[in-house]
């Protein structure tokens, strides 16, 4: 009776799962070779965008007919969203296979439409890759007092560019928009008298999740005015370069939207989002992996191994560890692997030729804890801090607040190696966990070592999302270097009391006998 019920409620949940499949499949527009698609934008708004999931077939042009826009509409920004894949949008279809000032390349793209008396509006879509995509069509409508995104274009190839360029390396992704016009209706106003303000923002995605539905949410998540401000942060504009670009820490596996809005008077308007997930997982699965061969797996494993044994061994021998440690990640930084196992020994080496000055001992000591409170407040800094841009004034800092816990921590005598050792050998730990379950906690080493190796990484936003995995590794983190701590706190006083109890008989005879005979 009870697998009867079962086996029934499989088949009803198979079902139902199926027939949710099925409703997603028939929502999707497949398009083949030589397609034409109506889009309907009768009651389209810029608070209310139309948006549609189609399939592209592979080495097939499509065409999308904008009819029946709204009477209250002056332009349309009307874009595709390619997943992982580049497309052509043009708006002739001679100029699909060329570059030209007619067309936009990318996965995503956008072309700015004024709106005209004509009827239909035809605009196309060419697929060079040998495999179907995936896509969101998207088309928003703005009234004649909305600035134009892109309208003041220097640099993009279309005349009026509303779309955002994006570039990733290994260590930053840099974003790109062209400036906005004010409103026109006959004459284009000149850019270089009126400039219209414009704001970058940005949105983080759930960690390692490369799904395409969560993909597409994301971009719908982005699209208007209202939505971007309510769902993404504000990036502060640099000093340094042009108030239109944004350089930011790459996080590699994280996917992030980036999208700006250009304000005029009471009236705003929304560029074509850009999306990055810091490395390509479908067309270079290896350059998401974190530890791409076997030596940097083996040493992440070796790392956990000493930090589990550091918990229940002696004192004596994880005060080398913080001292091995950032020697090891400066020379990475400076060096590489080779150079980082010889900076590491050669900062041992300096701490052994320590031990004769007990000051200078405890000295170097307590500069690894205070430079790892450096890496984490650098790590932890808001973007909106951008003194820290500026090289002289970083590391006039970062020496100063070093040496300040670093001085700090001498007046805690031993206790102050019982804080630097507990954190470190717990930090190797979570270094590790985080490495494979793909947190953000790396960076607090990582950023830093890229301040030191990327030329221009001073530019680049480090601001970085704090997820679920984050918060347990902390937490994690926090309980196993407390339990180091005291545990290494009790062995201590222990062989104090031991040391003060213990007395050679002939030192006790000797404080009993009289002074004089």
């Amino acid at each position: 009776m009870s697998r009867t019920f079962i086996g029934d409620l499989l088949i009803f949940l198979s079902l139902v799962v199926a027939s949710l499949a099925e409703e997603k499949l028939t929502n999707t527009l497949f398009l083949d070779d030589g397609s034409v698609f109506q889009v309907n934008l009768t009651s389209l708004h810029d608070y209310s965008p139309y948006t549609k999931r189609i399939a592209i077939e592979a080495n097939s042009t499509a065409t999308f007919n904008v009819t029946n826009v709204s009477s209250s509409a002056s332009f349309i920004i009307f874009q595709i969203h390619i997943y992982v894949y580049n497309v052509t949008l043009s708006y002739d279809k001679d100029n699909l296979d060329k570059n030209s000032n007619r067309s936009v390349f990318g996965s995503n793209v956008g072309l700015f439409s004024k709106v005209t008396t004509n009827v239909v509006t035809p605009l196309y879509v060419k697929n060079d890759n040998v495999h179907r995509v995936e896509a969101l069509l998207v088309a928003i409508a703005y009234n004649d007092r909305s600035p134009i995104p892109g309208g003041c274009n220097m640099e993009f190839n279309t005349e009026i560019a509303p779309y955002t360029m994006v570039q990733t390396g290994d260590a930053m992704i840099t974003v790109d928009v062209q400036p906005a016009s004010v409103p026109f209706n006959s004459v284009q106003p000149s850019c270089e008298k009126d400039v219209v303000p414009v704001e970058m923002y940005h949105m983080f995605l759930t960690g390692w999740d490369f799904s395409v539905d969560s993909y597409f949410t994301a971009i719908i998540s982005m699209l208007t005015v209202m939505d971007i401000e309510e769902n993404g942060m504000q990036v502060t504009s640099s000093n340094v370069f042009s108030p239109m670009r944004r350089v930011f820490s790459a996080y590699t596996g994280i996917g992030s939207v980036y999208v700006a809005v250009a304000t005029y008077g009471n009236y705003s308007a929304a560029y074509v989002p850009a999306f990055s997930y810091a490395c390509h997982p479908i067309v270079d699965p290896d350059s998401c992996k974190i530890l791409p061969d076997f030596l940097s797996n083996f040493v992440c494993v070796l790392c956990f191994i000493v930090g589990l044994l550091l918990l229940y061994h002696k004192f004596q021998f994880d005060v080398i560890i913080p001292t091995f440690f950032v020697g090891s990640v400066i020379g990475y930084a400076a060096l590489g692997t080779i150079g980082s196992l010889v900076m590491g020994v050669s900062f041992i080496l300096m701490w052994i030729t320590s031990l004769y000055i007990p000051i200078l001992n405890r000295l170097t000591l307590n500069l690894t804890l205070g430079w790892f409170f450096g890496c984490v407040v650098y790590f932890s800094s808001p973007e909106s801090f951008t003194i820290f841009q500026n090289n002289w004034l970083f590391w006039i800092f970062f020496v100063i607040f070093n040496l300040g816990i670093a001085l700090i921590m001498i007046l805690l005598s031993d206790f102050a190696s019982f804080i630097t050792c507990a954190i470190f050998s717990s930090f190797m730990i979570i270094l590790s966990l985080d490495y494979w379950i793909g947190s953000t906690l790396k960076y607090i080493i990582i950023n830093f070592t890229r301040r030191i190796a990327v030329e221009g990484f001073n530019l680049a936003i480090i601001e970085h999302p704090t997820q679920t995995k984050d918060i347990c590794l902390i937490v994690l983190w926090i309980c196993l270097a407390v339990y180091h701590f005291f545990k290494q706190r009790a062995i201590y006083l222990i062989k104090k009391r031991n040391n003060d109890n213990r007395a050679s008989p002939f030192e006790a005879a000797a404080e009993n006998s009289p002074l004089l005979s």
